[in-house]
């Protein structure tokens, strides 16, 4: 371990039967909010604009209710909007998630803190 100095990952998914929720979705509907469509969030994540509506699809068929409305055409074209209920679930991903890294750091400091690894290192196999 003398490459590098140890850190810790921690990744929040909602989980049904399949992933309902994760940091891909998070940041599609971020991106939809910023964009105003699916297809500039995917292109924001060098993501394919068919796999981006296969993800929102089936987190949509999880959840049971859509997470984006979608309005076609008209002399402006096109545009995607949250719905309530995604801008709810999306605040309350980004709050867990917050909570969960900072309890997971706290963990990860009395652990794995300095001296801790210096202890490790002092044993005996």
């Amino acid at each position: 371990m003398t490459q590098g100095k140890l850190h810790y990952k921690v990744t929040l998914c909602l989980m049904g039967d399949k992933r309902a929720f994760g940091p891909g979705v998070a940041e599609l509907l971020e991106g939809v909010r910023r964009h105003g469509s699916l297809q500039g969030a995917a292109r924001d994540m060098a993501m394919s604009y068919s796999k981006a509506w296969t993800i929102m699809r089936n987190a949509e068929a999880i959840w049971g209710f859509p997470l984006i409305h979608r309005y076609v055409g008209g002399k402006d074209g096109g545009r995607s909007v949250l719905t309530q209920q995604a801008e709810t679930i999306l605040a309350r991903y980004e709050q867990m998630n917050e909570a969960l890294h900072a309890m997971a750091a706290r963990q990860f400091q009395q652990w794995f803190n300095d001296d801790e690894l210096y202890k490790l290192r002092k044993m005996e196999g």
